[in-house]
């Protein structure tokens, strides 16, 4: 089954899926890296779709117009199922999974840009009392 390479615009609340595809990752690595003009100091992701979205790659670092947590140098690619594990982990009362979450390596992931992506993730979140 192939793949649609898309980025997403995770400076926006829900993320933006940008409306370009691409068949192989690097032409979404390279649009990121080149810059994309509606998003000029955005936080960019690309997003492997098979629809639903299957994985999510956090480009370099040095390729990101915003400020992040993460520091790599090359892209970091993440499957969607890890990030809705995450997402569970991040709401959970349970002290051992919290603990859990904290060790993670989720560097790229806080909680606040997650949450972002949670109509793509398709994320069941927890209601606040």
């Amino acid at each position: 089954m192939s793949s649609t390479y898309r980025v997403l615009c995770l400076s926006h609340d829900p993320a933006i899926v940008i409306e370009r595809d691409w068949h192989r990752p690097e032409g979404a690595e390279e649009a990121v890296a080149a810059g994309i003009d509606e998003h000029p100091h955005c936080d960019l992701a690309i997003g492997r779709f098979s629809y639903p979205l299957v994985e999510v790659g956090c480009p370099p670092t040095r390729h990101q117009p915003a400020i992040l947590p993460c520091h790599h140098g090359g892209t970091y690619w993440v499957d969607s199922n890890w990030l809705r594990l995450l997402a569970a982990g991040y709401q959970t009362t349970d002290p051992l999974v919290e603990a859990a979450v904290k060790k993670a390596r989720a560097d790229c992931w806080p909680w606040e840009r997650l949450l972002r992506l949670r109509d793509e993730l398709d994320l069941q979140l927890r209601e606040t009392p």
